[in-house]
């Protein structure tokens, strides 16, 4: 069956306000001022379209945008050549999110907007026989049982495959039908938090055990600054990522599924998934927002010729 999409990212859209350059993340009652302030489209269904196109695949966007910000993100999206005609749009105000960065981590204040009609929007009859004209499939967004019984299987049978990143959503993580969607995917991209949420366990390779036990052998955990971690046939694969001078750390988790996405789909091995994947996250890190440094194909294999990753 001919494809129309390489990969399409269903999930939720937000317009991001960056915040970034100051001592600390406010405490109750405090005020700290930043240093630099950034307003990008954001979102990881927005960063994770953006990388992947910028890695020269043919993508399409699914989401709802709130009309008060729709032509603003549409042409965001289209300077990086993301597609998004399917998207729809909302009466809402489009989702948005306080990002506090610092160079090691980052803190969100989000409202969720339009987003409210995400789940709606994903089951229209029509969404679905859209999303099977693409290749591959990624949700960044937390998919319910019964939205996924209803979507996952008949896009199965049009030959698609799945990623998901729910994000934080520490209601989905602890709900034991969530188990049931993740078995569901091909790839699953927890961070430690939320691999730990899942399993009730800190360290990271035993949080991969438990995910092998349950039936979730295809979870990759990412390690931030410290880079990646996964397990295959009981044989743990881990990845560091290149030293780069980090200005902002927004998105770089989106960016990082981009990268192994990327490698999974062109069929390359465990250890160059997990290598391109975080050249990718890492790559991202180098300017203010999530998307004004996402690295071209060609930066990433620079960076593995020259051998950086240990």
């Amino acid at each position: 069956m001919m494809k129309r999409w390489d990969i399409a990212i269903a999930g939720e859209v937000y317009v991001d306000h960056i915040f970034t350059n100051f001592d600390h993340v406010p405490l109750p009652g405090e005020e700290v001022f930043a240093e630099q302030y950034r307003r990008e489209a954001g979102g990881g269904t927005v960063n994770t379209a953006c990388a992947l196109a910028r890695l020269g695949h043919h993508t399409s966007l699914f989401g709802v945008f709130g009309k008060d910000e729709e032509a603003w993100i549409r042409s965001r999206l289209n300077s990086f050549g993301v597609h998004a005609e399917d998207a729809r749009s909302s009466e809402l105000p489009n989702a948005l999110t306080v990002s506090m960065s610092t160079r090691s981590d980052r803190s969100f204040l989000s409202y969720a907007g339009a987003n409210r009609a995400l789940e709606a929007y994903v089951a229209l009859p029509e969404t679905i026989a859209a999303l099977s004209k693409s290749q591959h499939i990624h949700f960044a967004m937390p998919l319910e049982l019964e939205l996924a019984k209803l979507l996952l299987p008949a896009l199965r049978s049009a030959g698609c495959t799945f990623s998901i990143d729910p994000g934080w959503r520490k209601d989905w993580f602890l709900n034991p039908d969530s188990l049931d969607v993740l078995r569901m995917v091909d790839l699953f991209f927890p961070n430690e938090g939320e691999g730990q949420l899942l399993t009730g366990s800190k360290d990271p390779e035993q949080v991969l055990r438990v995910c092998a036990a349950m039936g979730l052998e295809h979870t990759v955990i990412k390690l931030g600054p410290r880079g990646a971690i996964t397990l295959r046939q009981n044989h743990f694969y881990k990845m560091h990522p290149p030293d780069v001078e980090v200005v902002d750390t927004t998105g770089a988790g989106d960016a990082f599924d981009a990268g192994f996405i990327d490698a999974w789909l062109s069929g390359a091995d465990i250890e160059e998934q997990l290598r391109r994947a975080c050249i990718c996250g890492s790559l991202s890190t180098r300017a203010r927002g999530a998307l004004t440094a996402l690295p071209s194909r060609q930066e990433i294999l620079d960076v593995v010729q020259e051998n950086s990753i240990v």
